[in-house]
């Protein structure tokens, strides 16, 4: 009975989103704002501190308007950092009923910030996990194998699909895929790029042959150009153009706030395709010149969970992403958190306009234009260069996708790796690198390309795949 209320529940939302408007959308979630900040304000000590330095009384904070003019912004530095976690879980949680804690990754360099979860919550995600994986992969009437190569212990429930819980062994993972694949009818792969990119490499070095399979790729953990999606699909056999073909998809997360808030749906992949093949419409749309950073990713959320805001905006209404998850059962209520990340608005009716043939998804829009500490001086984006390494197919099959970017005066040096077994000083890796990235140098300084070997990449102790690649050397 119990899997009949689910099944009927999946086709209700499919049915209410077919018939969403965003701003619908976007005004019915609203109401659930303030009520999460008042219970916040309430059981949260760590919050009710942060209120009172603020001047705020949580009292007066009477519309979303007050809301967001008044309330401070939350990061990790001045919440995990400032507070043991005691005093940011909320009182009216019992400690009984925690179930799990995962961390963030550390990345940022500010410590690690913790998403805790209720046993309600726990036993409500294969539920939500299995609504998100029917909308954007009909798993409901589709035999399905998820093979999940996140690292850090992430793992995934689910009522629907068989989970394969592999981490970052790419062997594991191509072993399970070959082996177990002819068994479902379409296979998900999730990962984040780097390792995603040696999974591909190794499964080309076994000769597995993916054209068996209906492949899908959720891609986490960071931004990546569609250079890198195209490299994906000619490995994985996907026609990303064609909406009967895989998916290949990204999903972004925020360990404190959850791991799925915003993602690419195959009206978000088209806008983002059309925009890298035509500068022209991504500069229209976004105000962004696409010499400067890739076109960015194109993402929905859903309104009726997330609260989000785009704050300090530039004149294209490009600014820092600040979010607020709406719910009053949180163990750590998080209030105006910010990500790292820089994002602007879509509006659907300019899109419309100027891309009258592309068709928009039902929730609401944003442009993701990556991580802000990943902004190089002096202008353009650590991002840049991850497209240029996948211009050229031929050249990114001999590299890894490790490369580091070191500003020094007016030069900038460009370590790449590439890997084991290529033979650097007889290739020509580096002048076709100098070719691609002579037609999209972004910035007035120099260039210098190293192409290493393998073992002296100096970086290469910090890849793991367990932690998230550092793409830009502060020294």
């Amino acid at each position: 009975m119990q899997a009949i209320f689910a099944a009927i529940e999946r086709r209700l939302i499919r049915a209410r989103l077919a018939k969403a408007d965003a701003d619908t959308l976007i005004r019915s979630g609203r109401k659930w704002l303030l009520p999460a900040f008042r219970r916040a304000a309430r059981v949260s000590p760590a919050y009710r501190v942060l209120l009172a330095e603020a001047g705020i009384d949580p009292t007066k904070i009477k519309t979303v308007e007050d809301f967001v003019r008044h309330c401070p912004v939350l990061d990790k530095t001045n919440t995990f950092r400032r507070f043991p976690i005691a005093e940011l879980i909320a009182e009216d949680v019992r400690l009984d009923d925690l179930a799990s804690i995962i961390t963030s990754s550390g990345h940022g360099g500010n410590g690690f910030a913790f998403g805790i979860s209720s046993r309600k919550q726990l036993r409500d995600a294969a539920r939500l996990i299995d609504i998100g994986l029917d909308l954007a992969f009909d798993v409901d009437s589709r035999r399905t194998l998820l093979v999940n190569c996140l690292p850090m212990g992430v793992t995934f429930a689910s009522n629907l699909v068989c989970i394969a819980n592999v981490s970052v062994r790419e062997d594991m993972a191509c072993a399970i895929v070959d082996k177990a694949g002819p068994l479902f009818e379409q296979i998900v792969l999730c990962g984040d790029p780097l390792f995603l990119k040696k999974l591909c490499d190794y499964s080309q070095d076994i000769g597995l042959d993916w054209r068996r399979f209906r492949i899908h790729v959720i891609v986490g953990e960071e931004t990546f150009p569609e250079t890198f999606r195209d490299y994906l699909a000619v490995v994985l056999s996907i026609d990303p153009d064609d909406p009967a073909s895989g998916l290949i998809g990204s999903s972004m997360g925020v360990g404190e706030l959850g791991l799925n808030l915003f993602n690419e749906t195959r009206e978000t992949v088209a806008l983002r395709r059309a925009c890298s093949r035509d500068p022209e419409l991504s500069k229209k749309l976004t105000g962004q010149d696409n010499a400067v950073l890739p076109a960015p990713t194109f993402m929905v959320f859903n309104p009726l969970r997330s609260f989000v805001e785009v704050i300090d905006p530039d004149e294209h209404g490009v600014g820092d992403l600040v979010v607020t998850v709406m719910d009053e059962k949180a163990p750590v209520p998080l209030m105006r958190y910010a990500t790292g990340d820089r994002m602007q608005f879509i509006d659907r009716q300019r899109v419309a306009a100027l891309a009258p043939d592309l068709t928009l998804p039902s929730l609401p829009m944003i442009a993701l234009h990556g991580r802000a500490k990943d902004r190089l001086p002096g202008g353009g984006h650590v991002d840049l260069f991850k497209e240029i390494l996948y211009e050229d197919h031929t050249v990114a099959r001999r590299l890894t996708g490790a490369h580091c970017l070191t500003p020094n005066d007016d030069v900038l040096r460009w370590e790449v790796q590439a890997r084991a077994g290529v033979d650097v000083d007889s290739d020509v890796l580096t002048d076709r690198l100098q070719r691609h990235l002579a037609t999209r140098i972004p910035i007035d300084r120099a260039v210098t390309i190293h192409v290493l070997p393998y073992d002296s990449f100096s970086y290469a102790k910090t890849i793991d795949y367990e932690r998230k690649f550092n793409y830009l050397s502060k020294d």
